[in-house]
């Protein structure tokens, strides 16, 4: 039994991969304390490292082109053990979206509603979102482009107006730190955000693609949003230089620093709403694959019943992650990335070997 019966183009779905990490632009924070001015070698290198699991969530995606990963998880290891998983990545998908809605909550308080509780700003948050999901993939995914695009706009615009604030000297020297200190950023980038995509396990049957069109949509996207991820790190070191590290936003701080005369002094306002606007895609979208995550698992044949119940859980959870950006910053260099690589690469890898062993049937797509 499939919940969600709708489909959406390839287009569509590279567009949402380059969105859900286009997003994550502006909270790449995390990586500054751990390699400083070098972050953005361990970018580098994080997105060329991560290239192979982003292949093996290909290849499990054409050998069940008509399953999501809950039904995977099930076909390869049984009902009892395909469940347990299935259970673990429900928790996985939960904490992703209320990690997310948090961010989103504090960020959106931060920037435009200082007075407003960030509880306020979740709930409302929520509510758009439960609206949105229970109408299906389709209107989940919609102004995917619309988002991409500006987000692309902004970059490039956000890039030419500091390009006169860029030392060169900022990036120097190279190579000085020890070589842990790499792994570890590296490890981090590879897991928040690029292995986050193992989600778009879950939209498997709700995309019209042919083999050959995987491989183009999977990859442009994650090339594509991988691109604004360098980019935006090599503007904000270029820019902050050493002080980089004072702030658990720097990319806001570099918009702060754009100006075209008194008038448009703060234009740093209208950039984080539209940035703010990306990351709220992200939790409509985390929050979509959560419910939809439920209903497969549960059997629970009309998923929109339970987009509220969700979001509310979602909340509450989300409630209770950390006190604020900082400690989130330090979770995502401590705990998250040890975590997360049971879920983006442990269990992939696991179900792709144990699939080829057993001789399941590769079924073809169109």
């Amino acid at each position: 039994m499939r919940v969600d019966k709708e489909q959406i183009s390839g287009v569509r779905f590279m567009f949402t991969i380059v969105l859900y990490l286009e997003s994550s632009a502006l909270l790449t924070g995390f990586l500054i304390p751990v390699t400083r001015h070098e972050s953005w070698l361990t970018v580098l290198s994080g997105l060329i490292v991560s290239i192979p699991v982003i292949a093996l969530f290909r290849a499990i995606m054409l050998m069940f082109p008509d399953m999501n990963l809950i039904q995977v998880l099930e076909r390869v290891f049984g009902p009892v053990l395909g469940k347990v998983l299935g259970l673990s990545y429900i928790w996985w998908f939960l904490n992703l979206t209320s990690l997310n809605l948090r961010d989103l909550g504090d960020l959106t308080k931060i920037v435009i509603l200082k007075d407003t509780p960030a509880l306020v700003l979740m709930v409302l948050c929520i509510i758009v979102t439960s609206y949105a999901v229970r109408y299906g993939i389709k209107v989940v995914t919609w102004y995917s482009a619309l988002f991409m695009t500006l987000g692309f706009a902004i970059l490039a615009i956000s890039v030419l107006l500091v390009m006169n604030q860029i030392r060169f000297e900022n990036f120097l020297p190279v190579f000085s730190l020890p070589i842990k200190k790499y792994l570890h950023s590296t490890h981090m980038i590879s897991t928040i955000p690029l292995g986050e995509l193992m989600v778009i396990m879950m939209m498997t049957p709700n995309v019209r693609m042919s083999r050959k069109d995987a491989t183009k949509y999977i990859f442009g996207g994650y090339f594509l949003g991988g691109a604004t991820l360098l980019i935006t790190i090599i503007r904000d070191i270029g820019v902050l230089g050493p002080t980089m590290g004072l702030f658990a936003l720097p990319s806001l701080m570099t918009l702060r620093l754009v100006r075209l005369g008194e008038a448009l002094s703060r234009m740093e306002i209208l950039f984080a709403i539209a940035l703010i606007s990306q990351l709220a895609f992200k939790v409509m979208f985390l929050h979509y694959i959560s419910v939809i995550t439920i209903a497969q698992m549960f059997n629970v044949r009309d998923y929109k019943r339970i987009s509220l119940v969700t979001g509310a859980l979602v909340i509450a959870y989300g409630l209770t992650l950390y006190d604020n950006i900082v400690d989130h910053a330090v979770s995502a260099q401590v705990f998250a990335p040890v975590f997360w690589v049971i879920f983006e690469m442990l269990i992939p890898l696991i179900v792709f070997v144990t699939a080829k062993l057993r001789k399941l049937p590769e079924i073809r797509g169109t």
